[in-house]
């Protein structure tokens, strides 16, 4: 089941980052950096955030989230997050299905991913995101902007 996470609930947010962070440190050892701003967030991080959350829950478990915001128009996902005891299950796709259906009302829609993350990669451009650039934040990290076209 997809639904709206109530983020800013204290129970919610450390739902949500106790996801995160193992999340978080898989794709850290995929793209070889360890310093993925998330994998420093803190609960109060997570429920001052100004995102949308909505969280796939399996039996009342959290078992994978997306995160967005609009940013000048665009919809732009900032995490798209699935616990690795539940990979491989097709949360991820569900998650992104929902959030272009119901969610992205319309809009463009973006979203980064490392470079070296093919996994994600691949998983975007399997719902229609065209790789726009490749550029580096930091040295030691390259990563991907993805695009979907409303058109």
């Amino acid at each position: 089941m997809i639904e709206r996470l109530h983020h800013r609930e204290e129970a919610t947010a450390a739902e949500i980052l106790a996801l995160q962070i193992p999340a978080y440190k898989v794709e850290a050892s995929l793209i070889g950096f360890d310093g993925i701003p998330h994998l420093s967030d803190t609960v109060e991080m997570i429920k001052k955030s100004d995102e949308t959350f909505i969280g796939f829950l399996t039996d009342g478990e959290l078992c994978g989230f997306l995160s967005f915001k609009d940013e000048n128009g665009t919809a732009f996902i900032h995490r798209l997050v699935v616990h690795p005891g539940h990979f491989h299950e097709g949360i991820a796709s569900r998650l992104i299905t929902y959030f272009l259906q119901e969610e992205s009302e319309g809009r463009d829609v973006k979203v980064t991913t490392g470079a070296k993350n093919e996994p994600a990669r691949n998983l975007y451009k399997k719902f229609g995101f065209e790789e726009m650039d490749t550029f580096s934040p930091e040295s030691g990290v390259d990563l991907v902007l993805l695009e979907k076209s409303h058109n």
